[in-house]
């Protein structure tokens, strides 16, 4: 039996939008931005400034991630009319002073939960390298889009620089063994989130799988400490395991869960270049969330949301908390509650949209109660007698959503911003990625 091989070829370009799905992704997008400006803190003076709530419903806590997406976001909103230039302008630079000023970090590395008002570490949160990524990425997008508003577009620029160039990857590289990897976090000590599974120098686990830190890598390679082959040596030290369900061949997460394909194509164009080894990463994303989509279709028997047009299984709130759910291929069973998150939906229709149109009709005619002023809910269940809705919004969905969806509408200002910063370029061409 031949060994199934993922997509290579050139991404083909999507399918325009139906009207009703434009419309109403135009209002998730929107819907989307506003929720994280309105849930960000706002008071310029603030040691806390720009920093964007984990949840709308637990005031107080916000992320980095969350913050990150928002930096990104609200271009997006001036892009649209949604924002105005001269507010975000000055957010995004009070936020910059904010990450670098009051949020705690070790090597650069910021604190992944942390307190809205101060900046400060919120519990015992630990030191995460994806979520410092994706607060760095929205700050190079903001970074670029203000490229050129004089004295304050230069003021960003350097803020982020700094950042940037503070990151000491070599700290938290490590290469003791057969593959060079990226930990994913540091604690202070064992009391902290995560210890559990912490090394006695604090480190916790690494990023050995395909998952969602792709654009951590254009970071690390950015870095004038980081040579070329030690940035290839990072981007062939995690595993790409190739599998398929329903005809659709791809590598592969381990779990199955939809965001991690997604997430990076929030900020990087990777459908117009291939990697070292000529892999296409958009159009792997592609083949993900279709088999993602055949897989939930073949469980319709048994799952009632799936059986009602609903797919795309990922991480965010269940009946039961918060739960993992995924779909195959995956390297083990699959974990499901029925809970989809519409943010699978949204960030799957620039890849999709033929496929995702039929699922949103359903969310929108099926279930009122799964909008409101702020867009689409984080999670639908139809397992009970009752349908079930998470009622708080999360900024990382929101985030996410509103970059995935803004590209679905045909804006590529994030891409353009993200992927012509220096860093980023300079980056780029270390790890060996090429036009498509």
């Amino acid at each position: 039996m031949s060994t199934p091989r993922p997509a290579s070829a050139p991404s083909a370009p999507t399918a325009p939008l139906p009207d009703d799905i434009r419309e109403l992704t135009e209002r998730e997008v929107d819907a989307s931005i506003r929720w994280l400006w309105q849930h960000a803190t706002a008071d310029l003076d603030s040691p806390g400034c720009g920093l964007v709530l984990d949840r709308d419903d637990l005031p107080g806590v916000a992320t980095v991630a969350a913050t990150g997406f928002a930096l990104a976001a609200w271009c997006v909103g001036v892009e649209r009319g949604v924002l105005a230039r001269d507010a975000v302008r000055d957010r995004v630079a009070a936020t910059l002073r904010t990450l670098e000023e009051s949020v705690p970090q070790r090597g650069g590395f910021l604190a992944h939960f942390v307190d809205a008002g101060t900046g400060e570490r919120q519990g015992r949160s630990e030191y995460s390298t994806i979520d410092t990524t994706l607060a760095l990425c929205g700050a190079v997008a903001a970074a670029s889009f203000f490229d050129g508003d004089g004295d304050a577009g230069r003021g960003i620029a350097d803020r982020v620089d700094r950042l940037l160039g503070r990151i000491d990857w070599n700290w938290i590289i490590d290469d003791s063994g057969e593959r060079t990897v990226v930990r994913m976090a540091w604690v202070a000590d064992r009391e902290d989130d995560y210890a559990d599974g912490a090394d006695d120098a604090g480190f916790v686990s690494a990023w050995s799988m395909t998952a969602e830190q792709l654009p951590m890598y254009l970071l690390a390679a950015g870095h004038d400490a980081v040579s070329a082959d030690l940035a290839r040596d990072l981007w062939r030290g995690f595993d790409k395991p190739v599998g398929a369900y329903g005809g659709h061949a791809c590598v592969h997460e381990p779990a199955g869960t939809l965001f991690t394909y997604h997430f990076p194509l929030a900020f990087y164009p990777f459908q117009r270049v291939r990697d070292l080894d000529g892999r296409d990463w958009w159009a792997n994303a592609r083949e993900a969330s279709l088999a993602s989509k055949a897989w939930c279709a073949d469980q319709s028997d048994r799952w009632r949301t799936f059986a009602s047009g609903l797919w795309g299984p990922a991480a965010g709130l269940g009946p039961g908390g918060y739960v993992v759910n995924g779909a195959r291929p995956a390297l083990r069973e699959p974990h499901v509650d029925g809970t989809v998150p519409p943010v699978s939906l949204f960030g799957a229709l620039q890849l999709a949209p033929d496929d995702v149109s039929p699922a949103l009709r359903v969310l929108r005619d099926e279930h009122p109660e799964a909008w409101n002023e702020w867009g689409a809910t984080d999670g639908v269940n139809l397992e009970g007698e009752e349908p079930w809705y998470a009622a708080p919004r999360y900024g990382l969905n929101k985030g996410a959503t509103a970059l995935l969806g803004a590209a679905a509408l045909g804006s590529t200002l994030v891409w353009d911003a993200f992927s012509r910063h220096p860093w980023i370029a300079r980056g780029a061409d270390k790890l060996g990625f090429t036009p498509a």
